[in-house]
Formats: C-alpha cells, structure tokens, sequence
C-alpha cells in the first residue's frame, strides 16, 4: 500500500456515502417508501449499511494516508 492507494480508497469512499446521504434524504423514494418499510425498516437499514461502508472506506482511506504522510 501506498498514499497514492490512501487516497483512491478515500476518494472512493466520498460517492458511496454521499449516494447514502442523498437517498436517505429523498421521502418520497423507493428505499423510505411504506412497501419496504413495512414491519422492519429494510429499506433504512440498507441505506444506513451502504453509508456505513462508505464511511469505513474514508476512515480507512485517511489511516493509510496518515500511516503513509512522510513517504
């Protein structure tokens, strides 16, 4: 690994959770819509993992690069 892989993953990660945030925000969407939602919020839950999983990539992205910052 190197900075430069630092830096691919936390760019990565940026649309993975801005794609979460948006969808989250969106009401009238499929993912919040009362069908999928019904009993459990599946729907949510979905959204919150991916969010969740774009999160862990930038963390990780800005460990290797702060791991990396004097190479």
């Amino acid at each position: 690994m190197s900075k430069f892989d630092g830096v691919l993953i936390f760019l990565l990660g940026i649309p993975v959770t801005l794609m979460a945030w948006i969808t989250l925000s969106e009401e009238e969407g499929y993912y919040m819509s009362d069908a999928l939602n019904e009993g459990f919020p599946m729907g949510i839950a979905f959204i919150g993992l991916i969010g969740a999983m774009g999160l862990t990539l930038l963390m990780t992205g800005l460990f290797i690069i702060h791991h990396y910052r004097n190479n």
